[in-house]
């Protein structure tokens, strides 16, 4: 696995952590290590139950034991979802997360909030981009590092495949929380997961994933 540490801030970060198996792999990857009292100075895990599925109560309980273990902060928050007018669900939720991140980098201090997003996610964004015909910067797809409002956000982990961070979860014994809407086909990203890509790897190129990646790279590089 390719983990850039380098792009970490040196100042105190936030672990955007799901339940999910990438979210929860970055948690024990960027935490592990080191001193524990550092890890302890450095992190905070952050979690926010959207209140839209009947487990996640159970995730929220989950993320905050995962956090006692690690011996880092957990802040966490129950919220509601309500769409404005003319908002998707999905948008509203994002909208719900991002204030309650803002809310942590103000009042804990955060220098960056890191997420889990991997290097299958940017194969998948890039797909469903050609789709709506998006131009390079569209192309580009997921960074390792924006900027939104106050919140900086950092993605540690893009060099890493989905497969790989199970993998490292199951060698120690691991567990995570699945979405049953990531099985969701009518969901296109759901679509682009588990149909299109290992169509396209099987039929066109086994290396389609990390391929898609360089391109990513190399069109931000170009910016």
């Amino acid at each position: 696995m390719k983990i850039n540490r380098a792009i970490l801030p040196p100042g105190r970060i936030g672990l955007a952590v799901s339940g999910g198996s990438d979210s929860v792999a970055l948690a024990f990857l960027l935490t592990k290590g080191g001193k524990k009292k550092n890890a302890a100075e450095r992190f905070v895990i952050l979690h926010v139950d959207h209140g839209l599925r009947p487990e996640s109560k159970e995730e929220y309980r989950f993320v905050r034991a995962l956090a006692r273990r690690l011996g880092v902060a957990f802040k966490g928050c129950h919220a509601t979802v309500v769409p404005a007018r003319g908002e998707s669900l999905e948008m509203a939720a994002r909208r719900v997360r991002l204030a309650f991140f803002s809310t942590c980098v103000r009042t804990l201090k955060l220098d960056a909030i890191a997420t889990g997003h991997h290097m299958d996610d940017v194969a998948e964004t890039f797909l469903m981009r050609i789709r709506r015909a998006s131009g390079p910067e569209g192309l580009a797809g997921i960074k390792e590092r924006t900027q939104v409002g106050t919140i900086t956000f950092v993605r540690p982990l893009l060099g890493c495949r989905d497969a790989e961070l199970k993998d490292y979860l199951r060698k120690y014994g691991e567990t995570w929380r699945e979405d049953a809407s990531n099985d969701d086909t009518s969901i296109e990203r759901n679509k682009v997961r588990h149909r299109v890509i290992p169509f396209l790897e099987q039929h066109l190129d086994p290396n389609l994933v990390p391929h898609i990646a360089k391109i990513t790279r190399l069109l931000t590089q170009q910016k």
